[in-house]
């Protein structure tokens, strides 16, 4: 595709498109700021790099304080269950760092994202012109094929080519953006793989090549080592494919055999040097369970599994039902429609707002659909098994107890296929057929454009949602085209249970609920069942000041009726206390070196939340706050806070 083939018109649409959607993903990932494109993404996205780190090493165990709550605790070793192979790509860096200076953990995330994303596309184009080249020979005197007619790119015309790769490049793919996570770039890497793969044993059966085998035969193993389910599921219909081939191509099919074997086996031995176990991962054991009592339970009801069939009634329905998006005023204009309906006979561990595929790839979905009615007539059994390989990849993803957006990525390669072929091969042979030709295109740039709008409008739903700027900017942009009242904004009532996520609201002070001189004191916005703050008024929900810590005293700095914060001094070290009726919380001691200290202290009752930062160091959490109000003692100097008049709640109290 990226040959200069100038008289292709084919290949070049398929460029043009892929070009166009790399920038988008490259800006929605970037948040607009391309020269961001190496800064330290967070959480999670140095998980490839410590493992590269461990594996130079000879270690499969990792620092724990990398994986954190993600970790898996097996006999005083801390591990990931990731795939290796994205580890193993990043070896020359993790290298690199233990010569000099580890500056690229954590930074290589968004880089890795979007050149899997091109590859995806890539190889998206070389699909569907191997579901021409293998279906044209066959079905050439039916007049179901581009192939029989002639035409640009031996008859796969461009709008067709660039249909095909504009719907894959429309598909939740591009919703991946929307979070710089290890969780995503595994997922999207396991989608390109699977999709080379699937070119590479098409290829193989139409026209047998050593290249084609090899080909399919890396590309199988490494999806099989980065997402296995995936990857087996691949390569379950890629081995029963080359078994066909066995007497006629018994090299190439030895070839795609082993490594289907070589890479299932290394997964296995991976897995069991790691967890004791060919394929399943010990959840009692992940940390999150061992310090979430509600999570340990729920394991130990699933027989300590994530998977189960008891989720295919909510997973199932969820995923295809065709009202998981809602349409609102404000930008982007579309957000997450329900949440999932638990209705299996077990609870779901966590439902988090996810799409369908009926809504956010519809096209693949509709074109999926109609070329695996159009292989069953023809009982094109090579695809046909592809496909059901397809189906398997996703069956884990539908028995998880867990429902996600990221997931529908999972179910991307049994759809590619047959759709692949619904785009290089159907025809209408009627009196009309430039009208419904037109029609056709018509449909087809549609749905890539709602394919698009909702992908990225979830992607940026996901990546902003807590970001006060991002809420600042919505409702900015709402006052100018619709004015007053705004939308899914309320006044914050501790009785009333949390709104549907996206929702923001105002707590406003009790005296004066309902005037304009009423006091502002936070902006919240909802998100899976709390309210998480995007602002804290100074003096209300948080104070910033200076208090003098006295060696061996305790120094009281802020409190109520019935609760203080006391801050004690010992041999140079801090240690903050909380009293609140009959609980008494203390935090991780901080070094001292004598004089002042200046406190942030935060005290909300709407996030359920209790804090001291020191210098940006935390001293005391607690998951409970007081919900007297916060008042400063003698000993705690305030700082002045920012005027109420130019805070976010203020603006959207003025549009209530």
């Amino acid at each position: 595709m990226w040959r200069r083939t100038p008289a292709d018109p084919a290949a070049r649409a398929a460029r043009i498109v892929t070009i166009a959607a790399t920038v988008l993903f490259t800006l929605v990932i970037c948040r607009l700021r391309p020269w961001n494109l190496f800064a330290d993404a967070g959480f999670s996205n140095d998980f490839y790099d410590e493992q590269a780190r461990s594996l130079l090493r000879l270690r499969l165990s990792v620092r724990p304080e990398v994986p954190g709550p993600e970790g898996f605790l097996i006999d005083g070793r801390t591990y990931l269950y990731y795939g290796p192979l994205l580890a193993l790509a990043r070896l020359p860096f993790a290298l690199f760092g233990l010569v000099f200076t580890d500056v690229f953990a954590g930074r290589l995330t968004r880089l890795s994202m979007i050149i899997g994303f091109v590859v995806l596309c890539t190889g998206s184009y070389h699909l569907v012109e191997t579901a021409r080249r293998w279906a044209a020979p066959k079905w050439a005197t039916t007049g179901w094929t581009g192939g029989a007619t002639g035409g640009a790119s031996d008859g796969a015309s461009s709008w067709r080519v660039g249909g095909f790769v504009a719907a894959i490049a429309a598909s939740p793919a591009l919703y991946l953006a929307g979070w710089v996570s290890v969780y995503h770039e595994t997922e999207l890497w396991a989608a390109a793989f699977a999709t080379w793969a699937l070119v590479g044993i098409i290829g193989m059966h139409a026209d047998p090549s050593r290249r084609s085998a090899v080909l399919a035969a890396a590309c199988i193993a490494a999806a099989i080592l980065t997402r296995a389910p995936v990857g087996i599921g691949i390569a379950t219909g890629a081995g029963i494919v080359a078994l066909t081939m066995w007497r006629r191509e018994r090299t190439n099919a030895t070839i795609v055999i082993g490594a289907c074997i070589a890479g299932f086996a290394t997964h296995v031995a991976v897995n069991f040097a790691k967890f004791g176990s060919a394929l399943d991962l010990p959840a009692e054991r992940q940390l999150l369970s061992i310090n979430v009592p509600e999570r340990a339970a729920w394991f130990a009801g699933n027989h300590g599994s994530f998977f189960s069939l008891r989720f295919l009634p909510t997973t199932v329905v969820h995923y295809l039902r065709p009202d998981t998006v809602r349409f609102e005023r404000l930008v982007p204009f579309i957000r997450y429609g329900p949440l999932a309906t638990d209705r299996g006979s077990y609870p779901m561990e966590a439902i988090t707002p996810a799409a369908s595929l009926t809504t956010t790839a519809t096209l693949v979905l509709a074109a999926g659909l109609l070329g695996a009615a159009a292989l069953l007539a023809r009982r094109a059994w090579i695809p046909l098994t592809l496909v059901v390989g397809g189906a398997v990849a996703a069956v884990p993803t539908f028995t998880i107890g867990f429902v996600a957006n990221r997931y529908l990525v999972d179910m991307l390669p049994m759809l590619m296929l047959p759709a692949a072929f619904a785009f290089a091969t159907i025809s209408v042979r009627t009196e009309g057929r430039a009208r419904v030709r037109r029609v056709g295109q018509i449909v087809v740039i549609v749905l890539v454009v709602w394919g698009t709008w909702s992908n990225v409008a979830l992607a940026l739903w996901t990546q902003n949602l807590k970001e006060p700027g991002f809420t600042e900017m919505r409702y900015r942009i709402d006052d100018v085209l619709f004015g007053n009242p705004a939308p899914s904004l309320i006044v914050h009532d501790p009785l009333v249970p949390v709104a549907r996520d996206g929702v923001v609201a105002l707590s406003l002070g009790a005296e004066a609920v309902g005037t304009a001189a009423v006091a502002c004191q936070g902006v919240y916005i909802a998100e899976q069942g709390r309210w998480v703050p995007l602002e804290r008024t100074e003096g209300a929900r948080s104070l910033s000041g200076t208090v003098l810590p006295v060696d061996g005293t305790d120094v009281p700095i802020v409190g109520g009726e019935s609760w203080s914060l006391v801050v004690g001094a010992n041999g140079g070290r801090l240690v903050f206390a909380l009293s609140d009726g009959d609980r008494v919380i203390e935090g991780e001691p901080i070094d001292w070196g004598g004089g002042p200290v200046h406190a942030r202290v935060v005290a909300d009752p709407v996030a359920n939340e209790f804090f001291v930062q020191v210098d940006g160091t935390l001293g005391l959490f607690s998951f409970t706050a007081p919900t007297e109000p916060m008042l400063p003692f003698g000993d705690f100097i305030v700082a002045e806070g920012n005027p109420a008049g130019d805070s976010l709640c203020r603006r959207l109290q003025a549009r209530l």
